[in-house]
């Protein structure tokens, strides 16, 4: 009798819950952490070498399946990946479909170099080939136990506001994508298993003088948010570029991103209390490939002397990228392959049609920056043009991303 009735809880409780999750997690930490260049800050040639640890990296993953389709969103405490790095680590998990990985970046700017730019001189890369490999074994895994653990579950949804103070848009005081999306999974009896969140700011408080691997006011965002929720939180940037940083007000410190961090966190931890409930498992996913020609000449020779590396079936004049889109329950997600400056942002959540949108910047791809065509050729912006592969990039990457929203919505 007794375990005719745990059967029978278990099948009411995983009526409850019509989703399948598993969460993986795994340190990406160099060891030994000295000696890496770290990326992200200042002229490339600035020289930044790593002296220890404050806080550990990580790769983490979540894993969402309708019962039908599986989808992995794994995000890396990295400055960006390429392409062809980001295939190299999906096709090192087994049991889910590559395509159906999605790979970004939080765009921390005090962890190892991984494109190439802050290396010890502007003609060599900063990037270590045995951390790059360790790093793609770690994240693989990460991947691989969201998958192996997948179990029934509930997702709910939210969204909040960027507290005051937290970020700020330098070149432009009056644009900037404040919003805070949240989606969190739990297990049939309540128990937080994954909170996810999508927020636009550089994770840069930490600046030159910093020579500690750090995670920046993501480590505290996230540690807030699961000491009050539970479970493993992870982060994803949203459309951060042109300059949406903290508002720090110059106080480069360690307490200065926990403040951030917390702030964050605590508007994240009181949305949820008025979270709304995903009670159907809807998964649909969405996705185009294609190529972006390189417009820029800084960097076309960069490309050229391996500096940059792009994949083997690529050459200088051309790069291959992708996006996706994701219909979740109410929720839209979508990828960008770089640094949205938010004017970008703002367009690509308007052909978004879900109640709750994700925008995931720096996922599948770190082409730079993704200008809107009223910021070309603008000299305040003339930073963001030379640290793109082309700074027309998005007139070829929305219509991709439009074609990817097409293939998630129902049809009729």
């Amino acid at each position: 009798m007794g375990c005719l009735l745990g059967s029978m809880g278990m099948a009411l409780g995983e009526e409850k819950a019509p989703w399948r999750v598993g969460v993986g997690l795994e340190r990406i930490t160099p060891v030994p952490p000295q000696g890496q260049w770290l990326a992200g800050l200042g002229d490339p040639e600035d020289k930044r070498i790593s002296e220890g640890v404050h806080d550990d990296i990580f790769c983490r993953a979540l894993a969402l399946s309708d019962g039908k389709t599986t989808v992995v969103l794994a995000v890396c405490d990295l400055i960006g990946l390429f392409h062809h790095d980001i295939l190299d680590i999906r096709s090192r998990v087994k049991g889910i479909p590559p395509e159906n990985i999605l790979i970004g970046c939080t765009h921390v700017h005090s962890a190892p170099d991984t494109l190439g730019l802050w290396g010890p001189a502007r003609d060599k890369s900063g990037v270590d080939p045995r951390y790059l490999d360790f790093l793609k074994r770690q994240a693989a895994r990460a991947i691989q136990h969201a998958v192996d653990t997948l179990e029934p579950a509930r997702l709910r949804f939210a969204r909040a506001w960027s507290p005051p103070k937290t970020s700020r848009n330098y070149n432009d005081l009056e644009i900037k994508d404040d919003e805070i999306s949240i989606l969190q999974a739990l297990r049939p009896n309540g128990r937080v298993i994954a909170t996810l969140v999508n927020w636009a700011c550089h994770p840069e408080v930490l600046w030159t003088d910093n020579r500690l691997i750090t995670s920046d006011y993501v480590h505290f965002l996230r540690e807030a948010v699961e000491k009050a929720q539970g479970g493993v939180a992870l982060f994803f940037n949203g459309a951060l570029g042109g300059m949406v940083s903290p508002d720090n007000e110059g106080r480069h410190t360690f307490a200065e991103a926990q403040r951030i961090g917390q702030a964050v966190a605590q508007a994240v931890n009181a949305a949820l209390q008025g979270a709304e409930e995903a009670p159907e498992a809807l998964l649909r996913l969405g996705r185009s490939v294609f190529t972006i020609p390189v417009q820029n000449p800084g960097l076309e020779p960069l490309l050229r002397l391996g500096v940059l590396r792009r994949g083997p079936e690529e050459g200088p004049d051309a790069v291959q990228t992708e996006v996706y889109a994701l219909q979740v329950g109410p929720a839209q997600f979508a990828t960008l392959p770089g640094e949205a400056l938010p004017a970008v942002g703002f367009l690509v959540k308007t052909m978004m049609d879900g109640k709750y949108k994700f925008l995931l910047g720096l996922t599948m791809d770190e082409l730079g920056y993704l200008l809107p065509e009223t910021a070309i050729n603008m000299e305040k912006y003339a930073y963001e043009q030379s640290m793109s592969v082309n700074p027309h990039a998005v007139e070829f990457i929305l219509p991709q991303v439009r074609k990817a929203l097409d293939e998630v919505k129902p049809k009729r």
